[in-house]
């Protein structure tokens, strides 16, 4: 009675892996008779990527966020994933297309001359800022609204004067 038991149960399990393994392909599809071609995008959908990330000019903070995003996380990567200095990231940034004068960053060292934990930098868009920070969790990012001051960080940043 086992000798049956375990036999089926193995056929079964043979039935179960020929059905994962798929089914023969398919015959390719001729014209039909009257000599008409088959239907175009009848086949299998060809897979697409999700367009790349790019700047919009004039655009707002969430429309700019993926692209400020992917800059940054590459940059970061770039950087041997750790704390960049801000000098680097603004020039980054100016590099592939945001304006320089909407620019903030905060120092790269402490008041007793240490690296910072964590580097803050922001790009001004409209009545937005995108907010991103470098620490040694990795890298972060936030769309804020624009301070009453008209700027997007808060306390002492560093002057961006080169």
């Amino acid at each position: 009675m086992r000798t049956c038991t375990l036999a089926g149960a193995v056929l079964g399990l043979m039935i179960l892996l020929t059905a994962c393994i798929g089914q023969p392909p398919t015959p390719p599809v001729t014209a039909d008779p009257s000599g008409s071609s088959p239907a175009e995008g009848s086949g299998s959908p060809t897979p697409t990527l999700p367009p790349t990330p790019a700047l919009v000019a004039g655009g707002t903070a969430a429309e700019n966020k993926p692209f400020f995003d992917e800059v940054n996380q590459q940059y970061f990567i770039a950087a041997g994933n750790v704390i960049p200095e801000g000098r680097g990231v603004v020039d980054n940034l100016v590099s592939v297309g945001f304006i320089k004068a909407d620019m903030q960053v905060t120092a790269d060292r402490t008041a007793i001359d240490l690296p910072v934990d964590s580097l803050v930098f922001s790009v001004l868009m409209g009545d937005q800022c995108l907010v991103g920070q470098f620490s040694a969790q990795g890298y972060s990012t936030i769309i804020a609204p624009k301070l009453s001051t008209g700027s997007c960080l808060v306390g002492l940043t560093r002057a961006i004067d080169w």
